[in-house]
């Protein structure tokens, strides 16, 4: 009998702690969840989302100057009539204030990235061989290279919020400055931007000589459908604590799109996955959705244009027991192939390819940054797509080519 009693008696023992860590757990959830909410009335600026009208005031940087709100930023040391002008123009939740690399929420300027990768191999370049694609192009006798910077609305949709009528005054004023044509780089939803631009103000594409685009998701990316899907499981997840789904989650959404609304740059310092995540599901991430209507309203390329893509093409290949071997075409990690070419003139699509061990090895080479692909990373990777010397030398052949027509 005394044996029998004894685990009776451990096994209550062992319920009644079980019953108070939980009872802990439960208030300290309660806990943080009513902290968070109270933190975030605190500090949170609830600002309605700006419209065009509100933009800031125009930046001058020395005697070209924005029509309206955003800004545009020079480069080059000097500007004179007869030069060759470049103009750069950045995505989504982006920016080409040097500046803004002290935002560590905030995606670096794409143009400025110091090449790392050769090619498409993954292999790194040979010291001395780091300039960006600005630098290079700085470099170049002759050329003025420009930026237009409208990262304090890149969370917003480029087809409303007033940055493409912009986006062509900036064109104009540049032209003027050098009394020629104005070559154009952008690298994603900068693509759509000039779009826009070009289909509102239709004159201005007589000013520009080439166009170049460098992952541009002309029929959208799947990254916010992802985002929205991982958006239920997290709120599903959550199901557990009420207070947590129903409330915070929701709060801190509002709060941080508000916040990107009113200026992206400077708002929602949360860490960048969540930050993106939540951009996501703002104006910009959902009309980038593949399908979208707003794209399907995306004007096409005035006829006459010369437009040059660039697409990452991310191929991850893992061998199996049949001897046979599996392959998985990524894009560039956010914009398929197709999307990055589509409307285009001609194309050049960088390959890069990563061979993984078999089965959950290769998984766990990936997931634990053994090898770089898409979108964890990798010389196609569209972030960092610029970070490899294959990306600048086409850009800076497709516009050779555009001097030499």
């Amino acid at each position: 009998m005394e044996l029998g009693r004894r685990p009776r008696a451990l096994v209550r023992a062992v319920l009644r702690a079980r019953s108070r860590v939980r009872r802990r757990r439960s208030r300290w959830r309660s806990l943080v969840a009513l902290s968070t909410v109270i933190l975030l009335a605190a500090t949170a600026t609830l600002a309605p989302a700006a419209a065009s009208s509100a933009f800031a005031p125009a930046v001058a940087t020395g005697a070209v100057t924005a029509a309206a709100g955003d800004r545009i930023v020079r480069f080059s040391d000097s500007a004179e009539q007869d030069s060759r002008a470049v103009l750069l123009v950045h995505g989504w939740l982006s920016t080409v204030l040097p500046d803004a690399e002290d935002q560590r929420s905030f995606a670096r300027s794409p143009f400025a990235r110091p090449v790392q990768w050769r090619d498409g191999s993954g292999a790194r370049v040979a010291r001395g061989m780091s300039a960006s694609l600005q630098q290079r192009l700085e470099a170049m006798p002759g050329v003025a290279v420009y930026a237009f910077d409208y990262s304090a609305n890149s969370a917003g949709w480029v087809g409303s919020n007033g940055s493409a009528d912009n986006l062509a005054a900036a064109i104009r004023t540049i032209a003027a400055s050098v009394d020629g044509p104005v070559d154009i780089v952008t690298h994603s939803m900068g693509g759509l931007a000039l779009r826009y631009a070009l289909r509102d103000d239709p004159d201005v594409a007589a000013l520009i000589g080439e166009v170049v685009t460098v992952g541009t998701p002309t029929q959208g990316s799947d990254i916010a459908n992802v985002a929205v899907d991982i958006a239920g499981v997290i709120r599903a997840t959550m199901s557990t604590l009420p207070v947590l789904q129903n409330l915070v989650l929701p709060w801190i959404g509002a709060v941080c799109n508000n916040q990107l609304a009113s200026d992206a740059l400077a708002g929602c310092e949360l860490p960048p996955i969540i930050r993106t995540g939540i951009a996501a599901l703002g104006p910009g991430g959902t009309a980038l959705r593949a399908g979208s209507t707003d794209l399907a309203d995306l004007p096409d390329w005035p006829p006459g244009l010369h437009v040059h893509a660039i697409a990452g093409s991310a191929v991850v290949a893992m061998p199996l027991t049949s001897g046979k071997t599996w392959e998985a075409r990524l894009g560039d990690g956010l914009v398929a192939e197709t999307s990055a070419v589509a409307g285009t003139d001609d194309a050049t699509v960088i390959t890069c390819r990563t061979d993984l061990a078999p089965g959950l090895e290769g998984i766990g080479e990936v997931l634990s940054g053994q090898v770089a692909a898409p979108p964890f990373g990798g010389a196609c990777g569209h972030d960092a797509i610029f970070s490899n010397l294959e990306v600048v030398d086409a850009v800076l052949a497709a516009l050779d080519g555009a001097a030499s027509r």
